[in-house]
């Protein structure tokens, strides 16, 4: 398995166009603040999806969650 420090996980900007893909890399830069036992919170997640994604969900450029 190949670790990348929390701070690195979050500063690096993803923004793929494949919104698979985009949403691989936010859950990887999540996971290592779950390895290291940190809570997810909001704050958090938003900065993990707009750095993966390339833009805030203000500006529909994550995908919809299904109903």
């Amino acid at each position: 398995m190949n670790l990348i420090s929390a701070s690195t996980a979050l500063a690096v900007p993803v923004a793929s166009a494949d919104p698979v893909a985009a949403s691989f890399a936010a859950a990887q830069a999540l996971f290592v603040h779950l390895q290291q036992g940190r809570r997810i919170d909001a704050a958090l997640l938003r900065e993990a999806m707009e750095t993966a994604f390339g833009a805030s969900d203000a500006r529909s450029s994550m995908p919809a969650l299904p109903h």
